[in-house]
C-alpha cells in the first residue's frame, strides 16, 4: 500500500488542526473572504512579522499546523488505508493560513510537509503506525524496533464475533425491536442540525455479546482502523492495571517520576491514581480551539516527548482534590509504563501481547512518540469491530472466554467516580454518568442509566457500555460542529431494547 503513494506531493493552504477531547458540543464558523480582505490579512500578517515576537508566534503556528497535517496524514494513509485524496478532501479540507502554501509528500514510509521555511516528517513504522520526527532523526526511531520480532497475531477466524471474524446481522430478535434500532443506527449518519456535515463514519450496535446492527459510510468498512483519539486513554488504563497486578505499580502510591524527586518538590506527593483519575493537580490547558496554544497541542505537535512536556508543569492545586482532564497526565502514566520494561522492544511488544492478541483484536496499533512512549491519550488506530471489544471487555468485567485478562476488581475500581468529580462523570480514564453525591439525578446525562460508562474522543468517538441492557453502542466519524450523535443514537437504541423487553 505504502509503495502506491511514493513521491505524491500535494499543495494546500493549511491552518492548525485541534486534535484531542472536544465539549459535548462543537461549533465552527466559515465566511467567504472578499480579495481586499485577503490582502488586508496578509499585509497585517507582514507587519505583525517585523517584531521578534510576532516572528516567533507566527513559526509556532506553522510547526503546529504543519506537524498535525503531517501526522494526521501519515497516519490515515498508511495506518488507516484510506487515499491520500481522501483525507485531504475531509480532515484537512477546512483550516486555512492566508499566504501560506504548505506541500506534502509520502515517500515509502516517510511522509514530509514542508512550508513556511519549516520541514516536518513523520515516520511509520510496521505495528507502531506514525511519529513525528520530533528531537531526533530517523535513523535513531527506526533502531528502536524490529517488527520481525513483534508477536504474532492472531489468524482469521471463521467463528462468530467476537471469538472470531464472522457477523451475521439477524433480520429479528425476540425481545428487540430490531426495526427501530436500524432506524437509529440511519439516523445517526444524518445531520442533526441544518448543514452540519456530520460525517458520522462507523456506527455498531453489541447486545448480549453479539453485533446486531452495523453500518459504515464510504469508503469506510468493517476492516479499515480508525482513529479513537482520547478512547486511547482506557486502553492505557487497561495495561495499567495488569502492571499493578503484577506489583510494578501501587495506585495509592506515587509513580517515581524522576523529575520529582528534590524533597522540596510537591509533585513528588501526585499518587498514580491521582494521575489516572485526571486529578494530578498539574497546570494543564487542555484546549482545542485553533490558535488557542493550549498544553495539549503544544505536547502533541512541538515536542518529540510528550510525557516529559507534562511532567515540566508545575503544580497549581492540591493533588487529588480538583478534577480536570488532561492528556498530559495519561502520557506521564504511559511513560512510567515504559520505564518499567528493559527496553524499547519489550515495551512496544506489551499492549499486542497482554491485551490485544488475548482479545484476537488484529488491527490496533498504538502510536509512539519520537522519545519511544506511547502516546497513550489520543493515538490509537483499531477498527470499531475491535473498539467494542474493549468496551465488551469492560462489560464482562474483564474475562474474555473465560480468562481473566484485567485484574479482579479492576472495571469496578474503573467505574468508581473520582472524589474529584463533582458531578460523578469520571472514573479511571473512563468517562461515567453517576452523578453528584447527593444527588444522582445531577448528572452529565440524566435521560441515561447512571451505572453507563463511556470511552469518549475528539470528534465524536465513542463506545458506551449500558450494564443492566447487557448494551454497547459505538459510534465513529469525524463531527466538527453542533451536537455528538452518539447521545441520541444511545437513546433509542435503550428506548428500542427496553421496549422490546416489555
Amino acid at each position: 500500500m505504502r509503495s502506491a503513494y511514493s513521491g505524491l506531493t500535494l499543495m494546500l493552504a493549511f491552518g492548525l488542526v485541534a486534535c484531542s477531547e472536544p465539549s459535548e458540543t462543537m461549533s465552527s464558523e466559515s465566511e467567504e473572504t472578499s480579495s481586499s480582505a485577503v490582502d488586508a490579512l496578509q499585509e497585517a500578517s507582514q507587519e505583525a512579522a517585523s517584531t521578534p515576537q510576532m516572528a516567533a508566534q507566527e513559526a509556532l503556528n506553522a510547526e503546529i499546523s504543519l506537524g498535525s497535517a503531517v501526522k494526521r496524514l501519515c497516519s490515515s494513509v498508511l495506518v488507516g488505508g484510506r487515499t491520500i485524496e481522501h483525507v485531504m478532501a475531509q480532515e484537512l479540507s477546512n483550516a486555512s493560513a492566508a499566504g501560506v502554501d504548505f506541500s506534502f509528500s509520502i515517500d515509502g514510509d516517510l511522509v514530509t510537509g514542508a512550508g513556511a521555511g519549516q520541514t516536518v516528517q513523520a515516520l511509520y513504522r510496521e505495528h507502531l503506525g506514525c511519529t513525528l520526527v520530533k528531537d531526533t532523526s530517523v535513523e535513531v526511531l527506526r533502531a528502536q524496533f524490529d517488527p520481525t520480532l513483534y508477536p504474532e497475531k492472531p489468524a482469521a477466524s471463521d467463528a462468530e464475533w467476537p471469538l472470531g471474524d464472522l457477523v451475521v446481522l439477524p433480520t429479528e430478535i425476540p425481545g428487540v425491536d430490531l426495526e427501530a434500532i436500524n432506524a437509529a443506527v440511519n439516523q445517526a449518519f444524518e445531520d442533526i442540525e441544518p448543514n452540519q456535515n456530520i460525517n458520522t463514519r462507523a456506527v455498531l450496535v453489541i447486545h448480549e455479546g453479539k453485533i446486531i446492527a452495523e453500518q459504515y459510510a464510504e469508503p469506510f468498512n468493517a476492516q479499515m482502523p480508525q482513529l479513537g483519539w482520547s478512547m486511547t486513554k482506557t486502553v492505557t488504563a487497561a495495561l495499567t492495571g495488569m502492571l499493578v497486578e503484577e506489583g510494578i505499580f501501587n495506585v495509592d502510591a506515587p509513580p517515581g517520576i524522576p523529575e520529582w524527586q528534590s524533597a522540596d518538590d510537591p509533585r513528588r506527593q501526585i499518587t498514580l491514581e491521582n494521575l489516572l483519575q485526571m486529578s494530578s493537580g498539574l497546570e494543564y490547558s487542555e484546549v482545542y480551539t485553533a490558535g488557542s496554544m493550549s498544553d495539549v497541542i503544544l505536547m502533541l505537535y512541538t515536542t518529540g516527548d510528550t510525557a516529559a512536556y507534562a511532567i515540566d508543569q508545575p503544580l497549581a492545586e492540591e493533588p487529588g482534590s480538583t478534577f480536570y482532564y488532561s492528556s498530559g497526565t495519561t502520557n506521564i502514566i504511559a511513560r512510567t509504563h515504559r520505564q518499567a520494561f528493559d527496553g524499547f522492544q519489550e515495551y512496544f511488544n506489551f499492549p499486542q501481547e497482554r491485551l490485544f492478541s488475548k482479545l484476537g483484536m488484529r488491527s490496533a496499533v498504538i502510536e509512539p512518540d519520537a522519545s519511544g512512549t506511547f502516546v497513550g491519550s489520543s493515538y490509537m488506530y483499531a477498527t470499531p469491530r475491535d473498539w467494542a471489544k474493549i468496551g465488551l471487555l469492560y462489560l464482562q468485567d474483564g474475562q474474555w472466554n473465560g480468562e481473566q485478562i484485567l485484574p479482579e476488581g479492576w472495571v469496578d475500581y474503573s467505574v468508581t467516580p473520582a472524589s474529584s468529580a463533582d458531578q460523578g462523570q469520571y472514573g479511571i480514564q473512563l468517562w461515567l454518568n453517576a452523578g453528584a453525591p447527593e444527588d444522582p439525578m445531577d448528572r452529565p446525562l440524566p435521560n441515561l442509566p447512571a451505572n453507563m460508562y463511556y470511552l469518549s474522543g475528539f470528534e465524536g468517538q465513542n463506545v458506551v457500555v449500558l450494564p443492566d441492557h447487557d448494551l454497547i453502542v459505538v459510534r465513529m466519524g469525524v463531527t466538527t460542529s453542533g451536537p455528538r450523535p452518539i447521545w441520541q443514537l444511545t437513546e433509542s437504541v435503550l428506548e428500542a431494547v427496553s421496549q422490546g423487553a416489555q
